[in-house]
């Protein structure tokens, strides 16, 4: 069974991204809170200086983006890719080469269990004949196989 791998990450990073679109709004909406408050009455999230809790607000903003970006890095670090350049066609090149040893894998595997090779066609064991490399009994006799 083959699976839209491009569109399952479509569908994973959409997911993810709204699921810290809401995780890290709660950050923002407590720290909007904390520095919208009346700052004579010291809320309890700033320190009062407004240069650190500009920094505060801006961290917490980009946040999101550290965290995706740090993961991005993580995970191509971990696979052996280059980290700035477009590796999609490298992926789909991955993907492939997986699917084809899994394929290979599996038709030896059914070839070990079962103790057959691939049976040629017809045509073959006919040009064989012809070619004076079988007899003509040995050729009715995978004709008949065949014909089973």
């Amino acid at each position: 069974m083959n699976y839209n791998h491009s569109g399952l990450f479509k569908v994973h990073f959409l997911v993810r991204m709204i699921f810290y679109f809401f995780s890290f709004s709660f950050f923002y909406i407590i720290i909007i809170m904390a520095l919208t408050i009346n700052p004579k009455t010291k809320p309890p999230f700033t320190s009062g200086d407004p240069m650190i809790d500009g920094t505060l607000f801006l961290l917490a903003v980009a946040s999101p983006f550290i965290f995706t970006e740090y993961r991005i890095r993580k995970n191509r670090k971990k696979l052996g890719l280059p980290i700035y350049k477009d590796i999609s066609l490298k992926l789909l090149q991955m993907e492939a080469n997986e699917n084809a040893k899994m394929n290979y894998e599996a038709n030896n595997h059914i070839k070990n269990m079962y103790g057959f090779e691939e049976t040629k066609d017809l045509n073959y064991w006919f040009e064989l004949k012809e070619k004076g490399a079988i007899t003509q009994e040995e050729y009715e006799s995978k004709k008949k196989e065949f014909l089973k």
